[in-house]
């Protein structure tokens, strides 16, 4: 079966279904004259759109732009002078075109020409075929596509942190931070900042805080440095003992607190011992947090820095006593 036939089947047997379903009724109703339909994107199209009409009975086709031209062979604008199967009234710059057959089984093809907005055009091909008696389309309301919702990528909440996109830490990259932590203790504080200045990567931080008292020995923040290519933290910090003994610290005990957040220290250089009335200065760096990922710290956060003492001894452990005998004579 051709498509016209396909057509005028689909109202009929629609009825026809109604009818089965509900029971006896009385007629149904006709299907409707009056027909909106939305104009696919010119890209979309694929054929012409089809309209039936019947002779005898005008057909009111509204667009939703105003009409720029039309073109079709055995179309008229005027039946008495021209000849044709149809008779068209068409205005241009008007969203409103009327056709109407004057030839029994007319079946022809029009191009409506559209001015959607100033200086573009769009063309709609309309193919008018011939309708059974009663099936004819008495208006046909055109709608534009309704413009189409971009998709939105899917996101989602993750637990992890983003991936860095840092080069990885490596043992050597630690060392050179390390040496450039030790070349800015040996400069004076603008020296220090030239120093930093004179690297892109490196951002410098220097602190004038307060000793953090741990009983036998204290610990002051003196400056810190961020290595923006790896994102890796270098802290340098003093250390002064308090006591009349020798100090003994755990290597493996250095943290950093930031904030709420605890950063054990992987990679330290320091002496761990320190004598009595002694400072001496530990260099601190922190490559990653302790679930591996970039720590993602500022030099200008508030660090706070400290060790455990593993013991004390005594410095002098042998004194001098007199001995019966053997004193000066």
């Amino acid at each position: 079966m051709n498509r016209r036939g396909l057509l005028f089947l689909l109202p009929v047997a629609a009825g026809v279904l109604c009818a089965l379903s509900a029971g006896p009724v009385a007629d149904p109703a006709p299907p409707p004259s009056i027909v909106r339909i939305e104009l696919p994107a010119e890209g979309d199209e694929r054929r012409p759109l089809a309209l039936p009409t019947e002779p005898g009975s005008t057909t009111e086709i509204d667009f939703p732009w105003p009409v720029e031209d039309w073109a079709g062979r055995g179309f008229t604008p005027d039946p008495e002078k021209f000849a044709g199967d149809f008779v068209i009234q068409a205005a241009r710059g008007s969203p409103r075109v009327f056709v109407t057959p004057v030839a029994a089984e007319a079946h022809r093809v029009l191009h409506v020409v559209l001015a959607p907005a100033a200086g573009l055009t769009r063309g709609v091909p309309i193919e008018f075929i011939p309708a059974p008696a009663g099936l004819a389309w008495r208006k046909v309301v055109f709608a534009a596509e309704a413009p189409r919702a971009e998709a939105r990528p899917a996101i989602a909440l993750s637990a992890r942190p983003p991936r860095t996109r840092l080069r990885e830490p490596s043992p050597e990259s630690e060392i050179g931070l390390l040496r450039t932590l030790r070349l800015m203790l040996n400069a004076t504080a603008a020296g220090a900042r030239d120093i930093a200045a004179a690297n892109p990567s490196l951002a410098f931080t220097s602190f004038d805080g307060q000793r953090r008292s741990f009983g036998d020995f204290t610990i002051l923040t003196r400056f810190a440095v961020l290595d923006s290519t790896t994102g890796a933290l270098g802290l340098c910090a003093s250390v002064e003992n308090h006591t009349e003994r020798r100090l003994l610290f755990d290597p493996d005990s250095w943290v950093v607190r930031a904030g709420d957040r605890v950063y054990p220290i992987r990679t330290a250089d320091f002496a761990n011992e320190l004598e009595s009335g002694a400072t001496g200065t530990a260099f601190l760096v922190l490559a990653r947090g302790p679930d591996g990922q970039a720590a993602r710290l500022l030099p200008g956060n508030d660090f706070e820095i400290s060790v455990v003492l593993g013991g004390s001894v005594n410095p002098r452990p042998v004194r001098r006593m007199p001995l019966e005998g053997f004193g000066p004579r």
